[in-house]
């Protein structure tokens, strides 16, 4: 199934600093979450995610049989230029100085998903009326939990839950996170910025809502609309897509 996405501004914010993008050929998507605080988080996360479409108009159509090994290693090399452009304009630029942006992006196939990510952007996959979180936070708060100072419940809603360690376009180099997770037929993923996650910190309300609308277009809508009714206080941006 074609991918669905939508992204709101929110209740607070002057400007949306989320982007995303989508390829429905090749089966690629990106979604990226400028660093709000900081000097222009909306054009990082933009140059970021353009990367991925100059990437996708070169490679109209990727080999289905194309391993998971080989699309990590595009993902890497995708996410290496992404992080270099946006450090070198922020480097280049004193009005970006600092910026930076999250990005979490992957293929789907229909037996398994392979992702790159960075910050706290999320994947999730709904497989048997169970949702599951496959990223890990780069995030202050992700470490304290590793670290047993609070449980995740603690984390959910701590005060620094927002500050990450780790962004696209804050240093030369930068350690992704790669992975490769099995699907099967039936399964959602959803791919969305802390705007979600943030105010949804039921993971079963935000199955629910997946569970219960009439199609992924309906479900974007609807859980955009929840975040915005539990106070909208970010951008947010839902992406989703099934195996069918």
């Amino acid at each position: 199934m074609d991918f669905v996405a939508k992204t709101d501004i929110g209740t607070l914010r002057e400007r949306n600093e989320d982007s995303y993008y989508y390829d429905n050929k090749n089966r690629l998507f990106a979604i990226a979450d400028g660093m709000s605080g900081h000097a222009r988080g909306d054009i990082a996360s933009k140059l970021a995610l353009q990367v991925f479409e100059e990437w996708a108009e070169s490679n109209t159509y990727l080999a289905s049989d194309l391993g998971p090994i080989k699309r990590l290693k595009i993902l890497e090399e995708i996410a290496i230029e992404a992080n270099q452009r946006v450090y070198t304009m922020a480097q280049n630029s004193p009005q970006y100085h600092g910026m930076g942006t999250t990005l979490t992006a992957g293929f789907v196939t229909p037996s398994y998903l392979t992702y790159v990510h960075v910050g706290d952007s999320r994947i999730y996959v709904l497989h048997d009326d169970i949702l599951t979180q496959i990223t890990t936070d780069d995030s202050l708060v992700q470490e304290m939990i590793e670290k047993g100072e609070i449980t995740p419940e603690e984390g959910r809603v701590h005060a620094k839950r927002n500050i990450i360690t780790q962004a696209i376009g804050l240093a030369e180099k930068i350690d992704f996170n790669t992975d490769v997770y099995p699907l099967a037929a039936g399964d959602t993923i959803l791919a969305c910025t802390d705007g979600l996650h943030d105010l949804i910190i039921d993971d079963t309300e935000t199955k629910n809502i997946i569970s219960s609308s009439s199609s992924l277009e309906a479900a974007s809508e609807n859980l955009i609309e929840r975040a915005l009714t539990l106070g909208g206080t970010d951008n947010v941006t839902v992406l989703l897509t099934s195996i069918e």
